[in-house]
Parts: C-alpha cells; sequence; structure tokens
C-alpha cells in the first residue's frame, strides 16, 4: 500500500519554488467556502484505510463536508476550490482520546509531580474550584492548541464538570472552536482524589439526560460521552450502575482503569465485568497499563478499546503502556495526552513515546532471551494507526473519522514535507510520524472546513483565548490559595 520511493522522490520535489517558500512570501491563501467543493491537488497521501491506497501524489475531493474520493488526476467539479498539495503529506487527522481539558489553566503545575502529588494540587484544590466561565475558557483554549498541532478530534474526559452550567459551558467550547469531540461528562466523584459534584449523583445522572434529551440529541461534531469511575474506583455494583446509564442513553464510556499506582486497584476487574457480560464496543478505558493479558484480549474481542497515553504513563507510575499488547490482542488502540497541566495535547509526541516504549520494551525482552533482532517490533504505521483509525474507534468515531475513506467525514491534515527537516520523502508513514511533527502542520480541515492554513489559525483569535485563560488562571490560583 506504500508508494515506492522512486515515485516518493518524484513527486514531492515537484513543489517547485512557491510551494518551497514560507507562506509570508507566497501571500496568504484565502480562506475557502465550506459550501463550495474543495480538491486537494497533488499531496502524498497517507489513507490508513488499507483498501484505499495510499498514493505518491494523489488527489482529495471534499464536498458537504465529507470526503468524496481519493484518486489520481481527480477531475475539477464545477466550482471547486483547489488547495495546492504539492510538497505536502496528507494523513487523517490526529485523534487525542484522553485528555483533561479543564486543566489548561493548570499548565506546567504538574510537570514535576507523581500522581498523588496531582490529585493533591490539581484535583483537590482546582479542579472543583473552575467557574463555568473558566471551564470554557480552558476547553478553548486547548481545543485550539490541538488543532494547531494537527489534532482532529478530542476525547475530554471532564471531571470539571461539576454542574449543569459547567457542562454547556464546555459544549459551548468545543462547538465554537471546530474541533470534533467526544464530551465525557464526569459522573459524581469521578476518578480518584476527584471532590464531590456540586450536585448529586441523580442530578449529575438527570443532567446528562437532559442534555442527551435536547442538545445533544443527535450526533454531530460534537456529541456527548460519559467519564465513569469504573471498578478501581468505585464498586462492582457502582460501575453496573453506570453502565447501565451509558446503555440507557446509548452513550460511550470511559474510564481509568489498570495502573498499579492507584490506591485502590482492584484486580481482574475487567475479567468480573466480561464475566457478567458488560464488555461491549461502547468501553474505552484510559491507561490500562497493568491488565493480565487475558483482559485485553476480553476486551478486544468484546470491541472495545485502550488509550495510552505514555508521557504521563511513565512519569506518573502507572507503568509502560499498553498499546502494543492490547494491538497483539487484536483491539482498538488509541493515544491521548492525559492531564494538561503536565503536559502539552500534540499527539504526534505521544505516539512516538508510545511508539519507542514498544520497541524498546520488546527488544529488551529480546536481548535477555538471547535471540536476534531481525526487525522492529512495531512498525510506524501501526503507530499512526493508534493516532489516528484507533483513536477514532476509542471515541466511538471509527466509521465517523480517523482515515482518509470516502463517505467519512472530512478530517484531513496537510504536513510541510519540502523542509530541511522533512525532505526527502522516502517513506511516508516514517516521515509524516517520525520527521515532521507539530510543528510541520500546514492545513488543518474538521468536517470539511478548513480551520488551519499556511500554518496559522484561520478562525479564532489564540492570543485573546492565551490571554483570557491567563486571566482566568490567575483568579482560580487566587481562589485556591484561599
Amino acid at each position: 500500500m506504500t508508494p515506492s520511493r522512486r515515485a516518493l522522490l518524484g513527486a514531492v520535489p515537484a513543489a517547485g519554488l512557491v510551494a518551497s517558500l514560507p507562506a509570508a512570501a507566497q501571500g496568504n491563501a484565502p480562506a475557502l467556502d465550506p459550501a463550495r467543493p474543495v480538491l486537494i491537488r497533488g499531496a502524498v497521501v497517507v489513507t490508513m484505510d488499507p483498501s484505499v491506497p495510499d498514493l505518491p501524489a494523489g488527489d482529495i475531493l471534499v464536498r458537504d463536508g465529507a470526503i468524496a474520493a481519493v484518486g489520481r488526476d481527480l477531475p475539477q467539479p464545477e466550482g471547486a476550490q483547489v488547495v495546492d498539495g504539492v510538497g505536502r503529506i496528507a494523513i487523517p487527522g490526529l485523534v487525542n482520546a484522553h485528555i483533561h481539558l479543564g486543566q489548561a489553566l493548570q499548565r506546567g503545575m504538574s510537570g514535576d509531580q507523581t500522581l498523588a502529588q496531582y490529585f493533591g494540587t490539581v484535583v483537590a484544590k482546582r479542579s472543583s474550584r473552575l467557574t463555568a466561565d473558566d471551564l470554557r475558557a480552558a476547553d478553548y483554549a486547548g481545543c485550539l492548541e490541538l488543532l494547531s498541532a494537527g489534532v482532529t478530534t478530542v476525547l475530554d474526559w471532564s471531571r470539571e464538570t461539576t454542574s449543569s452550567a459547567h457542562a454547556d459551558a464546555a459544549l459551548d467550547a468545543f462547538e465554537k472552536s471546530g474541533i470534533r469531540a467526544v464530551f465525557a461528562y464526569g459522573l459524581a466523584g469521578s476518578g480518584a482524589g476527584s471532590t464531590t459534584s456540586a450536585n448529586s449523583p441523580e442530578a449529575v445522572s438527570a443532567d446528562i439526560r437532559r442534555l442527551r434529551a435536547g442538545r445533544m440529541a443527535s450526533p454531530g461534531r460534537v456529541r456527548l460521552a460519559l467519564a465513569m469511575r469504573g471498578p478501581d474506583f468505585s464498586s462492582l455494583e457502582e460501575t453496573e450502575s453506570d453502565l447501565r446509564l451509558a446503555r440507557d442513553l446509548d452513550l460511550l464510556v470511559q474510564f481509568h482503569a489498570g495502573a498499579p499506582v492507584y490506591a485502590e486497584r482492584k484486580r481482574r476487574s475487567i475479567a468480573a465485568l466480561h464475566e457478567k457480560g458488560l464488555l461491549n464496543s461502547r468501553i474505552s478505558l484510559a491507561h490500562a497499563n497493568d491488565l493480565d493479558e487475558d483482559e485485553y484480549k476480553m476486551l478486544a474481542d468484546a470491541g472495545g478499546s485502550t488509550v495510552s497515553t505514555p508521557e504521563v504513563e511513565m512519569q506518573m507510575g502507572h507503568g509502560f503502556p499498553a498499546a502494543p499488547r492490547m494491538q497483539r490482542a487484536g483491539g482498538a488502540v488509541g493515544i491521548g495526552s492525559d492531564i494538561s497541566a503536565g503536559v502539552g495535547g500534540d499527539v504526534f509526541t505521544q505516539t512516538r513515546i508510545a511508539l519507542a516504549a514498544a520497541r524498546g520494551l520488546a527488544n529488551a525482552e529480546a536481548i535477555r532471551a538471547g535471540a536476534p533482532l531481525r526487525a522492529v517490533a512495531f512498525t510506524t504505521r501501526q503507530a499512526l494507526g493508534w493516532a489516528t483509525l484507533g483513536g477514532a474507534r476509542a471515541a466511538g468515531l471509527g466509521d465517523v473519522t480517523g482515515s482518509l475513506t470516502p463517505g467519512k467525514r472530512a478530517d484531513i491534515v496537510l504536513l510541510r514535507a519540502d523542509t530541511v527537516g522533512t525532505s526527502p520523502v522516502l517513506d511516508p508513514i516514517s516521515s509524516a510520524l517520525l520527521q515532521c511533527g507539530a510543528g510541520a502542520v500546514d492545513l488543518v480541515m474538521v468536517d470539511g472546513r478548513i480551520l488551519k492554513r499556511d500554518g496559522r489559525l484561520l478562525h479564532a483569535d489564540a492570543e485573546a483565548a492565551a490571554a483570557n485563560a491567563r486571566s482566568r488562571a490567575a483568579g482560580l490560583e487566587a481562589r485556591a490559595a484561599g
């Protein structure tokens, strides 16, 4: 499925002088009308769909917010707007499948913290003190950060949603930002160290039902999910009750599980859910570093997923990322960044760390066994799959996004492949994941709407959003110190 190196070398250098110039020298490209078709012409296309071949120089046609066609020399529809993709690698938009966006007001606070220290400072003293306007500002700024880094879909595990006003504020931020979002509403006391919601558990359930029946009744660019406590942070009976709520409302659930650092970690909890017939494709586990091997298989066979957040996991004692173990079990693997108080939301970085950790562990096992290292244990294509289609499946959106498949929504990223740091492109998968990174994100399209072009956001004032976040953070710090 990968184009030959000769084809790639013939395609990317053809970018020519104009495409190799910085945006300032070319002039700012005009904003495009989302009501008209868009034709991306001449990019190196990485589809992440085995049934849709990668192309050394291909086109992507977008119509009505969806991918209409992927191929060579596609005919230009009447009225279509053309984006020059020569010198660019087109990939599916990245997915950050587990993040706490509300912590964008505490950036850097947890860089040197253990999990217990994080719970004691960020969660216990700040998460419950965010006003609805604070949460709106944090989520909006966090979404702009993600978009700028090529993340087109986010699952926000919102512990900070402590009232109906907070829930509405979070949804406001997602809708305004333009990102594709799964808003995982935090059930009362979600996660260790959490303070109790301002409402009772019954009131929280009622508010989730309010959203499901009203604002979130129809599937769209922003969707609703449940941020559950899970069996490591509640009883099995409480977990069953939470899963019944999710089933009644047809919602994805995600919960933290399987980390040895959890004070009340319960071994074999996933097996217990399996025995009760409670595992299904609408369950996503954050972390899951230390499950037994058969539990990964149980979850995979049920259609569930795991999401690895390697940078935070290895810092805070969760263990090594579970991505390779879930991959071997045949299940969906997603990537997230976890705590915004600790690390940025850039999925390129997290995926590289996950891949390096997976390879390092496999190499160490082979060395201990005296086995020759004949090939890498995990490929860059598999890892890019974690960051795209795997993450989409973990967010319940595998049929919506995650690959450049005709019929899916047009969530597309163009990466600069014509710079001294990215040329030549001999393997577009490796170049995209290991050579390009967030700094090479040139264009970002979500749902057919171009939100970033020539390396700058078109639809939002990022400086104003950052200033608002700083102001809100100062007020929060004053309240936390009181």
